[in-house]
């Protein structure tokens, strides 16, 4: 804009700007306080932040308006998640009557390939985090509720199940300012900072999305006091108990959709 307004020649004439005497950057004739310096960025900020507006609405528009296109994957699952345990569905409108979010159980939910069929993972919420709807009443009603909501015809399967397990083996170079040789803080606020941080990795990353061991790398390089971190094993495995450990090379997608950390080893050294 500075640029465009300097080029003009009624601005040239009022400030007397000789091109061959002066330089014909603007913060080179204007200083920072003055009132043609903050006019221009009080207009330029103004118009950031109008653009900002107008790409998060235009996001927000876009998913809402993809969420409502019937039989898409999105609106298979927004369906499913406004299940209503212990109410009436009214067949009629294909809508509950009454909107009950305490009776809306399903917090989450993903759709997969199921080769010819409609497969969905679902839990409920407890504590902020996955966990599974026991077989019985409540899932029969929830297939019951599909069945009624969904094509007629259309072939779904829906499963929840326990957390995928993980296990690990980590060796981290630490900071003796900051760390012992147990991993505790000398300042005593935190005497586990790496496993919470781990823990806290999991619990972040959404519902059916994939383990990364360099994710999990990136999220224990930010404790403070930690220098270098190396996985020297990772594993994981579906909650069955005859499942056996599978060796995650780089990524896992976990059986369930969630995962909870089950053994860590950690050596560390200076």
């Amino acid at each position: 804009m500075t640029t465009e307004w300097l080029s003009q020649q009624e601005v040239r004439i009022k400030y007397e700007i000789v091109p061959s005497v002066q330089n014909d950057a603007f913060d080179s004739i204007f200083s920072k306080a003055s009132i043609e310096n903050i006019f221009f960025y009080v207009v330029a900020f103004a118009i950031h932040i109008l653009e900002r507006i107008f790409h998060t609405e235009k996001e927000s528009l876009t998913q809402y308006a993809e969420s409502l296109r019937p039989h898409t994957k999105q609106w298979y699952i927004n369906t499913l998640k406004a299940f209503q345990l212990g109410h009436s569905f009214n067949e009629e409108t294909g809508k509950y009557d009454i909107i009950d979010e305490a009776a809306q159980i399903i917090k989450y939910c993903s759709l997969r390939d199921g080769g010819g069929e409609l497969y969905f993972l679902v839990a409920e919420n407890s504590s902020g985090e996955p966990q599974k709807i026991n077989e019985g009443v409540e899932m029969t009603a929830i297939r019951s509720y599909a069945g009624r909501v969904f094509d007629a015809g259309a072939h779904f399967k829906i499963a929840s199940k326990e957390p995928d397990l993980y296990r690990c083996e980590i060796l981290i170079n630490y900071d003796p300012l900051v760390l012992d040789g147990s991993g505790k803080r000398l300042d005593g606020t935190n005497d586990t900072p790496v496993i919470n941080a781990i823990n806290g990795y999991f619990r972040s990353f959404p519902f059916d999305s994939e383990f990364s061991n360099m994710a999990l790398t990136d999220a224990i390089q930010q404790v403070e006091g930690v220098r270098i971190v190396q996985v020297i094993s990772s594993e994981a495995k579906p909650s069955a108990a005859l499942s056996p450990y599978r060796k995650i090379e780089s990524v896992y997608t976990a059986d369930s959709g969630y995962m909870v950390c089950e053994q860590v080893n950690i050596n560390y050294q200076i």
